[in-house]
């Protein structure tokens, strides 16, 4: 049999990141633990992640980054609420004027017409959180949106002196996201959707990311916002690449050897590789994320040396993909 054009399910890392050894972190009978967010704070990492079985987001603190503490449950679920009454999850977390803000996905359960908004809760130190509103600072109100929007992530741009957000929109029950939004806001509160929404969509002609877009973290560095993001094939196998633009908002490239971090055949992720956040180091980056192997999601660590993630060569000329470049045989080019 010709297997001429089949292409090969990506698998393993390119483009300089690595996996650490020592995967997965934390307790396996934790169950499913997901989308994580951490920040560095006076040598210590502060890591908020969801966690499945109680619906909540659990908190957990690091020396390095590798070995956590027993977590604690820090924000939990409104049973009464009429948007964050099934569970509350995906937190993003960010530290100014003495307060840390985090910014959520509150989610009902799957019927009627809203299932899932972003929230914004306060606190002093990290672990007492406060809801000053018993309403989503962000909820989906656009055709692409359909009833979800989720996965928040924000960043507080000093020179603009403004919250920038980037999410993830257009689910429907037991599915992952269509697209990416983008929206901006004076006070981490009243939200502004950019009017050329969605800012980022799956591309067809790519076959891990044919189906779905989810998950973005965005940094600045050098010039460029850097994107992270899950793409789900027509599997929903789940993969997370990398993405570039000058504005953060427009003509973004894909790195050439995407997705540069994917399952490991036989490994605890093998099954996807979900949401990654990538922190600054003084030699590289490090990065958390979400995998799974079909009963439960754990995390992960990936590295990377240097700051150059190897969009181009060093004469400045787009690199190779690492990953080849055979044709793919879609459904609808496939004779028999």
């Amino acid at each position: 049999m010709n297997r001429k054009g089949y292409r090969p399910l990506p698998t393993g890392t390119t483009a300089g990141w690595k996996k650490m050894d020592g995967n997965p972190l934390l307790e396996p009978s934790l169950s499913t633990m997901y989308d994580s967010y951490i920040i560095r704070e006076d040598g210590i990492y502060k890591m908020w992640f969801s966690w499945r079985p109680a619906k909540a987001i659990m908190y957990t603190t690091s020396t390095d980054g590798i070995s956590w503490e027993l977590p604690q449950c820090v924000l939990t679920r409104v049973l009464d609420s009429w948007w964050e009454a099934d569970k509350v999850s995906r937190p993003s977390v960010l530290k100014r004027d003495g307060k840390y803000h985090m910014w959520y996905t509150g989610h009902m359960i799957w019927s009627g017409a809203l299932l899932a908004a972003i929230g914004y809760a306060v606190s002093d130190d990290g672990i007492h959180w406060s809801k000053p509103l018993t309403s989503p600072v962000l909820r989906p109100d656009h055709p692409w949106e359909n009833q979800v929007i989720w996965t928040p992530n924000v960043m507080y741009d000093e020179e603009e002196k403004l919250f920038k957000m980037w999410y993830a929109g257009g689910a429907t029950a037991g599915t992952e996201s269509d697209a990416l939004g983008y929206a901006t806001s004076e006070d981490g509160i009243h939200w502004v959707k950019y009017p050329g929404n969605p800012v980022f969509v799956p591309d067809g002609n790519i076959p891990w990311e044919m189906a779905k877009v989810s998950a973005p973290f965005v940094w600045k560095r050098d010039g460029w916002y850097y994107m992270s993001y899950l793409g789900n094939d027509a599997d929903m196998r789940g993969s997370n690449g990398l993405a570039r633009s000058r504005d953060g908002i427009t003509g973004w490239q894909r790195h050439p050897s995407n997705p540069v971090i994917a399952g490991s055949e036989g490994a605890w992720d093998h099954n996807c590789i979900c949401k990654m956040q990538v922190m600054e180091t003084k030699t590289g980056y490090m990065a958390w994320y979400n995998g799974g192997n079909r009963k439960i999601e754990e995390l992960g660590i990936a590295y990377h040396d240097g700051f150059d993630l190897g969009f181009e060569t060093e004469d400045g000329k787009w690199a190779s993909n690492e990953r080849g470049e055979r044709p793919y045989l879609c459904p609808a080019n496939i004779t028999h």
